[in-house]
């Protein structure tokens, strides 16, 4: 049995031009999310609000190990600044400050100067 498949010049000119359109549309998805993602990002830590206090701190081996927190509402998150268990949490929505309480001290926190 012969597999040879050769593709004639109009085949071979609409696959050429299906191709560069696909990289296009990656190429421009791309450009758009890199350009776009302080600005996305900005915005999630603005529309975030959480007055609430941290009752466990764990890894989970299915993401490799990665540290969660979980929070006293039962909210889990990422580990994102240097949390302990005990810690109460304070951010109010439109805000970029987070307050930390921890024992007798509070803790400012300017959410858009950490570095991710």
């Amino acid at each position: 049995m012969n597999n040879n498949f050769e593709l004639g010049n109009s085949s071979k000119k609409t696959l050429f031009i299906f191709a560069l359109l696909l990289g296009l549309i990656v190429f421009l998805s791309l450009f758009y999310l890199s350009n776009n993602k302080e600005e996305t990002t900005k915005k999630n830590i603005l529309n975030e609000e959480r007055h609430s206090r941290i009752i466990n701190i764990f890894r989970v081996k299915e993401e490799h190990n990665y540290i969660y927190i979980k929070f006293s509402g039962g909210e889990v998150s990422n580990f994102k600044y240097s949390y302990k268990i005990g810690d109460s949490i304070s951010k109010n929505k439109g805000d970029s400050i987070e307050y930390i309480f921890r024992g007798d001290s509070i803790i400012r926190n300017n959410l858009f100067e950490v570095n991710w």
